[in-house]
């Protein structure tokens, strides 16, 4: 009993003691949360017209302000931290401070156990009084505390555990120093060293090496990051608002703060009262730490005056003066003596030189990153993303959000690196390990070439173009790059990715066959692999910019006939062809949640909501405008199926309604850049086929085009009134690549 009450009267002095903590942290909750809440319910009454629209708006607020994505609770969960893991074991950076606790008659396990408990109640109480204040405040304006009270707890046991993982970090970097400043700089270097190294050697990769293929990397660079709390706190945080699992991120982080906790209190067991007051508790960190830092902030210098003038020169004196300054400044503060700068010369000067030379092994490459190629018999099978091909096919998905009254539909977009990557096993190696050396040589092509000019980062160097030479320009023809990732699974299940230049011309045949590997196909465009019981309806329209003709009468039978007969007919289709011919319309087909998508997207009331929760949509493509295919002229018998079911899937009538054509450029050999315009219908029709849209060739990477602009303008007598002329609309076409009509060339003498 007597043990008891000394423990409950140790932690009632601490709270005493600590006072203004808990009592800031419960102001800070107050305005954070009901005063907070109770503002946004009076906007909601008087920017909103009706109640039940105002009540809308201020559910989705309140379940939003409570849950677990708050930001602003994440920024005061991590302060808060830091607060309260300084102050609890504040007394050891003071000697009298600490003679004074450790003469108490208390074994000091329960000593730890009464500051860092009492580090743990005062943020835990303040914020669970608002969280229920903030319940009643949203229930006393109408939301229902069903909603709320699930959200409210979930959010605040989540954000505790990591509140609990921070402040237990900080507690640790309390225990290794003994100043107040220094503990600080410590949680600092506990918290946020692993992602800043992460950074920084990603910034390497992406920086020197032009295979380097970051969409695929990130798995390794979170997984490195996630040793951070805060970074771990974060993540999960992302995993929340995807809607994926936290739960057993946040009990696994629950797990490794009892363990911390339990280093935390090993470390304050073998902590000497002597320490109080020098800057490192234990000697025996000292030049751990000091290394660490020394190195990476050389690295970190380095590579910034790499990217302000791409010199070695300069990068080598970013390393060493780095490495200097923070070698210094970490002396100065062990010893708090500017005489002890270089008391480790030989640290620093290992430093430098190990910063130097990971600097320079990415600058060289003398682990041979880029010109990595597996031999075939290690290559269990391959993913290929060749950007120019699948440029415009949509590899995400409809999402219903359906967070209370405030339902929606968003388009979750999806790498093509990614799902490439998931869903692609391509076994014809050979095809694929001769477009990686066709790739690889590119690549060090490009590095020579700039090598030449001088040192300059290789970020660009992918989408960069070589200078020509004046006496071949008229007959030069300009290469068509485009970037490729490969990943490879090893037989021995490794997974390695990279990323190619590919010069198209030079590698044609490869890319041709490899555009007709079914695997490939099956994978690069999904519909391809689609079948027929995923969809309710098709939809065609003639160009990107038109409305769907939506075929939603046709039997079950007739869009799996229908879909059979485009999946056959374009995966038929080859690079050659691509060429030779344009599409002449989109095709798609929808499942039942697209149509129900497309549906609301087309309901004017909800043109109000999109605008009105802008972070929801604004970054959402619109999901009209997804997952449609090309329909090419060569689709004889896609296009004969569509015309049974009543689509007009050609329209000539359009070049009688043209009222002029523009033409602007800069003719071969002239810097002049001219305007030309045809009104004449003569002059029209000697343009040639003009009613041709220009943004359907976004879904033809293949398909060249001469460098004009084509600007028509067709009237438009469907919407003329008894009172008023045509109305005109304008659209782009081109002139195909070789195919400048003779009256263009003479007029802007050719």
């Amino acid at each position: 009993m007597t043990s008891k009450n000394l423990y409950f009267k140790l932690m009632r002095e601490d709270w005493k003691n600590r006072l203004w903590a808990p009592a800031l942290i419960a102001l800070g909750c107050f305005f954070l949360y009901p005063v907070f809440l109770a503002f946004l319910a009076g906007r909601a009454l008087r920017e909103y017209d009706t109640v039940e629209a105002g009540l809308r708006w201020f559910t989705t607020e309140a379940i939003q302000w409570l849950s677990f994505e708050n930001g602003m609770t994440v920024f005061g969960v991590v302060l808060i931290s830091l607060i309260c893991g300084l102050s609890s074991f504040s007394y050891l950076n003071s000697k009298s401070r600490v003679d004074f606790y450790h003469s108490i008659p208390v074994r000091r396990e329960k000593l730890f156990l009464v500051h860092y408990l009492d580090g743990i109640l005062m943020p835990a109480i303040p914020y669970a009084v608002a969280m229920i204040a903030s319940v009643i405040v949203c229930a006393a304006n109408g939301i229902s505390t069903e909603l709320l009270c699930g959200t409210a707890v979930s959010a605040y046991l989540l954000h505790l555990i990591y509140y609990i993982l921070c402040y237990t970090t900080v507690v640790i970097a309390s225990m290794l120093t003994g100043h107040l400043v220094v503990g600080f700089f410590g949680s600092m270097v506990l918290m946020f060293y692993v992602p800043l190294a992460v950074v920084i050697v990603e910034t390497f990769f992406n920086t020197f090496f032009l295979s380097y293929s970051y969409e695929n990397h990130n798995g390794i660079t979170e997984s490195f990051s996630r040793v951070s709390p805060v970074m771990e706190y974060i993540h999960s945080i992302s995993c929340y608002t995807d809607g994926k699992p936290v739960w057993p991120a946040a009990g696994a982080a629950f797990l490794v703060s009892v363990i911390l906790a339990a280093a935390a209190l090993f470390l304050y067991r073998k902590r000497r009262s002597e320490a109080a007051g020098r800057a490192m508790a234990f000697s025996i960190s000292c030049p751990v730490i000091r290394v660490l830092i020394t190195v990476l902030s050389g690295l970190g210098m380095g590579g910034f005056l790499w990217s302000m003038q791409h010199s070695n020169g300069w990068m080598a004196f970013g390393v060493i003066c780095g490495s200097i300054i923070a070698h210094c400044v970490v002396e100065s503060i062990y010893h708090f003596d500017f005489r002890k700068l270089f008391a480790h010369k030989l640290q620093l000067i290992c430093c430098a030189a190990a910063a130097l030379a990971v600097v320079f092994s990415f600058r060289f490459d003398l682990f041979g990153y880029d010109a990595y190629l597996p031999s075939a018999t290690k290559v269990q099978y391959a993913a290929v993303d060749v950007s120019m091909l699948n440029r415009w096919v949509s590899y995400g998905s409809v999402e219903k959000e359906n967070d209370g009254p405030n339902m929606g539909y968003t388009y979750a977009d999806e790498l093509s690196g990614n799902y490439i990557a998931k869903h692609m096993q391509c076994t014809d190696l050979n095809t694929v390990l001769n477009l990686a050396a066709a790739g690889i040589e590119e690549n060090r092509r490009l590095k020579e070439a700039w090598n030449e000019e001088g040192a300059r980062s290789v970020e660009t160097l992918g989408t960069a173009e070589l200078a020509v030479p004046a006496e071949t320009a008229e007959t030069y023809t300009r290469p068509l790059y485009t970037m490729a990732t490969i990943c490879y699974t090893l037989k021995s299940g490794r997974v390695v990715s990279r990323n190619y230049t590919i010069d198209m011309t030079k590698s044609y045949e490869l890319l041709k066959k490899l555009e007709q590997d079914e695997e490939y196909q099956n994978a690069a465009y999904p519909l391809l692999a689609a079948r027929p019981e995923q969809f309710v309806s098709v939809r065609y329209r003639k160009s990107r910019s038109t409305g769907d003709q939506n075929l939603k009468n046709l039997t079950a039978s007739q869009r799996e006939e229908l879909l059979h007969t485009y999946q056959q007919e374009f995966a038929a289709l080859t690079l050659d062809e691509m060429k030779k011919e344009m599409p002449t319309g989109l095709i798609r087909f929808t499942t039942e949640e697209e149509e129900q998508a497309i549906a609301w997207w087309n309901q004017k009331e909800n043109r109000s909501q999109i605008e009105m929760y802008p972070s929801k949509y604004l970054y959402s493509n619109d999901v009209r405008n997804e997952a449609f295919y090309p329909v090419y002229p060569s689709f004889k018998k896609t296009m004969a199926l569509l015309k049974q079911a009543g689509v007009s899937v050609a329209d000539d009538s359009i070049s009688d309604r043209i009222v002029s054509v523009t033409v602007r450029g800069y003719a071969p050999g002239s810097d002049q850049y001219q305007t030309i315009t045809f009104t004449d219908p003569l002059e029209i029709s000697a343009l040639g086929d003009i009613t041709r849209n220009e943004r359907l060739l976004y879904y033809d990477p293949m398909y060249e085009e001469e460098d004009f602009d084509v600007e028509v303008t067709v009237a438009d007598t469907s919407e003329k009134t008894e009172q008023e002329d045509d109305i005109q609309n304008t659209y782009y076409s081109f002139f195909k690549k070789g195919e400048i009509p003779a009256i263009v060339k003479e007029r802007m003498g050719f």
